[in-house]
């Protein structure tokens, strides 16, 4: 022990020295001089080490800057490790390089407010870290699909949980990530069991009061919620039990105003009867919210219902007129046979079917079961959380949407006088149906229509803004044209063919009869190459995407006069399989003119995505083009998608088997899309090496012509 004093003077003495040696006048300027000399001494060697080396790096650019780093490194070294000191460091020096002595001096000396923000980051749950695993997670208990997001409140709009960026409630991160992951289980109970059902919620903010009466209402719903969660999924209950309290006080609070409310504990309690019980608990003492108990905001929860229940309606429709047709006829016998007069309305209806797993919605056609997939059986489940049971008006199919008329009396000709009147001649395709594995025959009608044409500034304006890469691109497409086919061992030719004249030499020295065939002769390889062009016109594309299809069209055509391919523009577009359109902008018969880049101009978005019909029909029209090279590039922002059944893995389905069928007539089919989520879908419809990903609008005028010329070269 008695060595223990030499050695701190030691140290002090050498720490004096070397800092006298490596700082000089920054030493000087250091407040509390002595002191810090003191402090620094104290520490291990490894820091001194530190602190010594990063001064006199300080010192080489600012002196002052070095002493406000010597001032506050011995405190940094007591509350930090040495990583996160070097960060402190390095965030000063950057502010020194970037912004200037002020700002970094003012990094040394706020050491507080960093040392706080490091202790958060070691302690905090950030949303980023545990967001994929809580969408996963929230997914495998059922019910609607719900987004995770970013908001400073913890809530649901019943269409995304919100869950702050940052959560730093406990003292570590795994706890703050646990509570994290029950107030998402919590907020997804609130959808689950019926909090937001359509006229609970109606009722809510009819009856209660914002400032009284809706904190009493909150506590009963978790009174409910937790009872539920416990009664299904008694693992994750005990969890967040264990995580719902501040302290035992806390606790007793709420087991005192869950015994005013255990009526709400019974199997099957629902919102309504959480209501009903406000009135005799608005004198009960309120216990403070559960830890991962969130908020309540009803007007969030209103606007996306009212943006969400007309539209899944009309999906519902609309997938109940496709399914119709094929359950109209029943198996011989009495059991499914409609009664005389019946309306086709009512023909269908819903329950729900408990099993070992969750519970399933069963759909029946005059009593029998008819087989769902997957996104009818989501569809069903989000409808029935925001409505509770389907009405009549739920079950009555889309209004004359069958593929033929519920008697079976006719064929495609009675299914085209059920059908708006077309603009042009109407075409018949059938449609794959992945779930029964088979076509729907004549099931989508399809019309040509002419783009009207637009703005003829729009084309002035795109060769204005382009005409440098317009001039890039045209030389590229020159270099392609003058490509050359070398023609080896030729009589005559351009020039000495090297490999032919050695092989010759060899013979003469060994007293064989040279070869006459010396040269290499140069011809123009012939082109012959068809592409289709197809645009994707759907709603979503409206601004930005559509703008830059249309550059990227114009400034494409106009190097395409230079190779003379042969080559057609047909935007696609549709609503529902009775109105699916595409739209000529230029037929393969049809030279450039002002009138295609008139029409060009005039794409405009129009309804959804039945992506499926379009490629059958521009195959066709692709596949009587007499070429070598037969190419359909779509230029699309997203997936396929329509109203009804045609969205999710129907859609992909239908549309990946009718590309499967133009590759088997010989087209080779091509993607160009901005959909940064296309990787999930595209290789499972256009094959791995078959489609690009634009990471920009802006690239993609540059992107389309540089594909082309790699596709057809």
């Amino acid at each position: 022990m008695a060595d223990a004093p030499r050695q701190n003077f030691f140290n002090l003495i050498r720490v004096q020295k070397d800092l006298e040696k490596i700082a000089g006048e920054a030493l000087m300027r250091t407040p509390r001089l002595q002191e810090v000399v003191a402090e620094i001494a104290e520490l291990e060697r490894d820091a001194q080490d530190f602190i010594l080396h990063w001064t006199e790096v300080i010192t080489l650019s600012n002196h002052e800057l070095a002493a406000h780093f010597l001032a506050q490194a011995p405190a940094a070294f007591r509350a930090l490790d040495k990583a996160a000191v070097e960060d402190w460091v390095i965030k000063a020096m950057d502010a020194f390089d970037n912004r200037g002595l002020g700002f970094a001096i003012e990094v040394f000396d706020r050491l507080e407010p960093w040392i706080e923000a490091h202790t958060q980051n070691l302690t905090a749950c950030a949303l980023d870290q545990v967001a994929g695993f809580l969408r996963h997670f929230v997914r495998a208990l059922g019910g609607r699909t719900l987004v995770i997001a970013s908001d400073p409140q913890a809530y649901t709009d019943t269409e995304k949980i919100f869950l702050p960026a940052m959560l730093n409630q406990l003292g570590d991160r795994d706890g703050n990530a646990r509570l994290m992951k029950c107030t998402a289980v919590y907020l997804w109970a609130q959808n689950r069991y019926g909090t937001w059902r359509y006229r609970a919620l109606e009722e809510a903010i009819r009856q209660l009061d914002a400032a009284l009466s809706w904190p009493v209402y909150q506590r009963l719903e978790a009174v409910r919620l937790r009872a539920a969660i416990a009664h299904e999924l008694p693992g994750l209950a005990r969890e967040m039990e264990a995580m719902a309290y501040l302290d035992d006080a806390h606790r007793a609070a709420w087991v005192r105003f869950a015994a005013a409310a255990n009526a709400l504990t019974a199997p099957g309690a629902s919102a309504h009867d959480s209501l009903a019980l406000v009135a005799d608990c608005m004198h009960t003492p309120l216990p403070a919210p559960l830890c991962w108990q969130g908020e309540m905001l009803p007007q969030k929860v209103r606007e996306a219902l009212f943006r969400r229940v007309p539209r899944e309606k009309e999906a519902l429709q609309q997938a109940l007129s496709e399914l119709q047709p094929e359950h109209a006829q029943h198996p011989e016998g009495e059991e499914g046979e409609q009664t005389p007069g019946a309306e086709a309305a009512n023909r269908f209806s819903v329950s729900r079917q408990s099993g070992e797993g969750e519970a399933q919605n069963e759909l029946r056609y005059d009593g029998q079961p008819v087989p769902l997939t997957a996104e009818l059986q989501d569809l069903l489940d989000s409808i029935m959380q925001d409505v509770g049971e389907l009405t009549d008006d739920y079950l009555t199919p889309a209004g004359g949407s069958g593929a033929y008329p519920l008697d079976g009396s006719g064929g495609p000709e009675t299914y085209l006088n059920d059908l708006p009147s077309p603009a042009g001649k109407l075409y018949l395709y059938p449609e794959w149906d992945y779930a029964r594995q088979r076509f729907r025959d004549a099931f989508c009608a399809l019309t040509e229509q002419d783009v009207p044409e637009g703005d003829a500034a729009f084309v002035e304006k795109t060769r204005l803004k382009y005409r440098g890469l317009a001039k890039s691109i045209q030389r590229i497409f020159e270099a392609i044209l003058s490509e050359a086919q070398r023609q080896r061992r030729q009589v005559h030719g351009d020039e000495i063919d090297l490999d032919a004249l050695v092989e010759a030499h060899v013979d003469r020295l060994m007293g064989r009869e040279m070869p006459d065939r010396l040269y290499t002769h140069f011809r123009k390889s012939g082109r012959s190459v068809a592409v289709m062009f197809m645009v994707d016109m759907s709603g979503s594309t409206k601004g930005w995407i559509n703008d830059a299809e249309r550059e990227s069209l114009i400034l494409l055509c106009e190097a395409l006069q230079v190779l003379g391919d042969s080559y057609a523009i047909y935007g696609f577009s549709g609503r529902t399989n009775k109105r699916c359109e595409v739209y000529r902008v230029k037929t393969f018969n049809e030279p450039f003119s002002t009138r295609v880049e008139r029409r060009i101009s005039g794409i405009a978005p129009k309804a959804y995505t039945r992506m499926g019909v379009a490629v059958r029909h521009l195959g066709k029209l692709l596949g009587d083009v007499p070429a070598r090279t037969r190419l359909l590039i779509t230029l699309s922002d997203g997936k396929p998608e329509d109203y009804g059944s045609y969205r999710g893995r129907y859609g992909i389905e239908d549309t990946r088997h009718a590309l499967l069928e133009i590759k088997r007539s010989g087209i080779h089919p091509f993607c160009i899309t901005i959909d940064r989520e296309a990787q999930s879908y595209l290789p499972h419809m256009y094959g791995a090496s078959n489609f690009t990903v634009v990471d920009e609008v802006a690239k993609l005028p540059w992107k389309v012509a540089d594909i082309y010329r790699r596709l057809t070269t």
